[in-house]
């Protein structure tokens, strides 16, 4: 999370999408992925609002609008005072599918605002700020520091120790086209589990962090199992099961619901095109539509990223940035 605003008093913000859980790591891993939303802020009276990609039909563009909300947070929380903006956000990152997309515009806005009140915030008290308007740090975290992070409840709030993966494998996710929004997906979990369940879940997140922190990959396949929120969310994703044992039979490393879902993840050291495949198979047999996309594992946190003078003032679309998938 670096840079500042320009010399035009303008912020263009780049964030990645995430997955959270990584199966057993429910809402304490998450992973940024190379598919990337844009938010552009610049001074405007009128308060222009401009959504192009995902969501440009059905997003709201006035204060209830999440990257307005979120720049609203942080110039409370420092007793500061934004100017009138206008806004643009070029969505790549589907809604309402377990990739982070209310995230991707909750750190969109509080780097932006941070950025225009001369970056009063660290990253930690960004990621309070961000957690408490998401309502848990799993994805937040990820979209602001990028690689893995590991979030935890401290006494001052959500903490995050962020590992940086070794020579990280592909992700290759298969997107439905019914949305699952996080509040349903919530609704599905019981209030208890067995204990033996929560034992599981504690060594099978632990193997999943030092996988990624030690290259060996190869233990993707038994540490991304889970017993607290997968089982209670298959009937909101049919074919889940089918699509997780197809893309272990075509090869892939490990694989998982992704955050609350539909999309389901899974890791690949090689053969993407046969898991991706493996996947949509899986899902169509069952009636479900889904893309699929391989994505890089995405170092990067959110970054103010350079504004062309003339995109401030035009608004013209402009391409995503190489690696926005």
């Amino acid at each position: 999370m670096t840079g500042k605003a320009d010399d035009k008093g303008g912020v263009t913000v780049r964030v990645p999408a995430t997955t959270a859980n990584m199966g057993p790591g429910f809402d304490s891993l998450g992973l940024a992925l190379g598919l990337l939303n844009v938010v552009e802020v610049w001074p405007d009276e009128g308060e222009t609002h401009l959504i192009e990609g995902e969501g440009a039909d059905t997003l709201p563009r006035g204060a209830e609008n999440l990257v307005r909300r979120s720049m609203a947070a942080v110039a409370e929380r420092v007793g500061g005072a934004l100017p009138r903006v206008g806004v643009r956000q070029v969505n790549a990152i589907p809604l309402a599918r377990g990739l982070g997309s209310s995230s991707a515009a909750i750190v969109g806005g509080c780097v932006a605002a941070n950025a225009l009140l001369g970056k009063p915030l660290s990253a930690e008290a960004l990621l309070h700020v961000a957690a408490e308007i998401e309502g848990h740090p799993d994805n937040v975290a990820p979209a602001l520091y990028g690689g893995l992070t590991v979030c935890y409840q401290a006494e001052a709030g959500p903490g995050c120790l962020r590992v940086r993966p070794v020579n990280p494998p592909r992700a290759v996710v298969a997107i439905p086209e019914h949305e699952v929004s996080t509040e349903r997906a919530r609704q599905a979990l019981p209030d208890m589990v067995p204990r033996a369940d929560a034992v599981f879940n504690v060594g099978h997140a632990a193997a999943v962090v030092a996988a990624f922190a030690t290259g060996t990959y190869e233990a993707l396949g038994a540490a991304m199992a889970d017993r607290l929120h997968q089982p209670y969310r298959a009937h909101l994703v049919p074919g889940i099961d089918q699509a997780i044992a197809a893309a272990r039979a075509a090869g892939a490393l490990g694989a998982a619901l992704s955050g609350s879902g539909p999309t389901i993840i899974a890791f690949a050291a090689a053969g993407e095109e046969a898991i991706a495949a493996a996947m949509k198979d899986a899902l169509a047999r069952v009636g479900v539509r889904a893309e699929t996309r391989a994505l890089e594992v995405w170092g990067e946190g959110a970054r103010v990223i350079p504004s062309p003078p003339d995109r401030l003032v035009t608004h013209t679309p402009s391409p995503l940035p190489e690696g926005a998938g």
